[in-house]
């Protein structure tokens, strides 16, 4: 299992492609890695961002090709194995592999922190076998303010009765016991 040691220094990341970040104000670079194909992950206070390689006359990273905010962002996680963070997004769109070269640094580790750190409040409903739904309330990774969000696992249509039924009463149980508006 590969785990983060101090000593593990990641390469910094190249001038063009921490310009090409464009950080919005009070936004900070907090952990990258180095990506197989010669691209870049990084993770900066508000989301998560995916650098792809260009070919060309001059090949190297170029701008961001994937910028989400942590709060888009329904799970991750790593495989030690596979040398590979996955991502899961919350609006049902594909999850997202993305291999890394060693030494993975700290990106693994703020990937899953910062998620984590948008969740106030989160119950799953059980569908069908292991499949069911997640209703959350979240904190939005810019502003800060509080909303909800439910999350069907592949395959579960959270509008379908008594899923609905369920989704509506533990939205409205989750959203007072945090003073939200349903």
């Amino acid at each position: 299992m590969s785990l983060w040691h101090r000593a593990e220094r990641v390469p910094p990341l190249p001038a063009q492609v921490r310009a090409g970040l464009g950080l919005r104000r009070g936004e900070r670079l907090l952990a990258h890695g180095g990506r197989p194909d010669g691209g870049w992950a990084i993770a900066t206070t508000a989301a998560v961002v995916l650098v792809d390689p260009v070919e060309g006359p001059t090949p190297g990273p170029g701008t961001p090709s994937l910028r989400r905010l942590w709060h888009e962002v329904a799970e991750a996680g790593w495989d030690p194995d596979a040398e590979a963070v996955y991502i899961r997004w919350a609006d049902g769109g594909a999850g997202t592999t993305v291999q890394l070269i060693p030494p993975h640094g700290r990106f693994p580790e703020v990937l899953r922190e910062r998620v984590m750190s948008t969740f106030v409040l989160s119950e799953r409903i059980p569908v069908q076998g292991r499949r069911g739904v997640t209703v959350a309330v979240r904190r939005h990774a810019v502003n800060g303010s509080l909303f909800t969000q439910t999350v069907p696992d592949s395959g579960v249509n959270p509008s379908h009765e008594p899923v609905a039924e369920q989704v509506a009463a533990l939205t409205r149980d989750l959203c007072e016991q945090v003073g939200l508006r349903p």
